[in-house]
């Protein structure tokens, strides 16, 4: 039987984040149960840094994730800005969102003229007036999972693919998989999966909400990409696109709740992804290339789920990032390191992320 300080359940970014920060210090595997690492959420992303993005609590996340992507010299970064359009009836919403974050960020207030020389992409009828956030930020997710995979193997970290767990004992202190890996701690960053795995350690669910996301790809025939572009959201997020390789990639921002499984986009989510942009856009083009979708997760208040469970002091929880598992990645690894390695708790009086708060 092999002996380890701290398994991890996912290899996702949150799994793989979090192996890299702990491996430091501690002996450390990390068990994935598909042959591909990264298989489901994080494979599936195409994310961006926006530090107006999520409420309170994924802000503050995000402004700590920040001085880990500076550190880096922004080699994960590439700033593009996110436009948030508004048409007559959202115009209000549009301007209260300006005024909240127009102090802590860098955001430009633009007219329809103004919008529409940023993207002409957008229909002069439909557009009242957009906010950009200037200086948000494509991620290169594949990259960001890569260096921390690395950084993971380098400090001595262990991977197995393709790792069912059939069987789940705790004895003196330790648990004990499948009768063949033993462990002081588990941590749960299986995502969508992570009820099913607390079930599996007789551990309380925390009643995880998987919520599926489409993604598709369409080149327009009548307009020529521009990649000065910023990414273009809806302020109420019903639909964004950004251009990638010549190509549009967009999505109805769909949050559909579901169970676990390998999900596929569907006819009707594209349709009404296509319908939306239509109205919005002058993009005219006859057929979707490629399309996929992926699980978000979330509990009802939308926050993280972190720490040690209540009930099982040796069970940690990672999970329920939502939207925001990428940007917030490096702060949930660090916060996390510091409660598991240094006894280090703030959580719940900072953040209020905490696994605490839905006991």
């Amino acid at each position: 039987m092999k002996n380890y300080d701290i398994l991890i359940i996912g290899s996702g970014i949150a799994g793989m984040s979090v192996g890299a920060e702990l491996s430091r210090d501690r002996k450390v595997l990390l068990i994935e149960k598909e042959k591909e690492l990264s298989y489901h959420s994080t494979g599936r992303s195409f994310a961006f840094f926006i530090e107006s993005y999520g409420n309170k609590q994924i802000i503050d996340l995000t402004k700590i994730s920040k001085h880990f992507f500076n550190k880096h010299h922004n080699i994960f970064l590439k700033k593009k800005g996110v436009m948030f359009i508004a048409d007559l009836k959202q115009k209000e919403l549009l301007n209260n969102f300006y005024k909240k974050h127009k102090s802590k960020i860098n955001l430009e207030l633009l007219n329809k003229n103004e919008t529409i020389d940023k993207a002409n992409c957008l229909k002069e009828d439909y557009v009242y007036n957009s906010v950009i956030d200037v200086n948000a930020s494509e991620i290169d997710v594949n990259s960001l999972h890569e260096f921390y995979r690395k950084k993971f193997l380098s400090n001595g970290g262990q991977i197995i693919n393709d790792f069912l767990i059939d069987e789940v004992d705790f004895k003196n202190k330790k648990w004990i998989i499948n009768n063949e890996i033993k462990s002081d701690i588990v941590i749960n960053a299986s995502g969508a999966w992570a009820d099913q795995v607390a079930n599996k350690f007789s551990i309380k669910p925390i009643n995880l909400i998987p919520k599926k996301r489409t993604v598709f790809i369409f080149k327009p025939s009548n307009i020529e990409i521009d990649n000065s572009w910023p990414l273009i959201a809806d302020i109420e997020e019903k639909f964004y696109f950004k251009d990638q390789s010549q190509k549009i990639y967009a999505s109805p921002a769909d949050e559909t709740p579901t169970h676990p499984h390998d999900c596929y986009a569907n006819e009707l989510d594209i349709a009404i992804g296509i319908d939306r942009i239509q109205k919005a856009t002058n993009f005219e083009f006859k057929s979707v290339d490629s399309h996929w979708a992926g699980l978000r997760n979330f509990v009802n208040d939308k926050s993280p789920v972190i720490g040690f469970d209540d009930e099982q002091k040796s069970f940690f929880w990672l999970v329920a990032q939502g939207g925001y598992g990428i940007q917030t990645a490096p702060a949930l690894a660090e916060i996390s390191r510091d409660i598991i390695i240094k006894n280090e708790n703030k959580i719940d009086e900072f953040y209020d992320i905490s696994i605490n708060r839905l006991r």
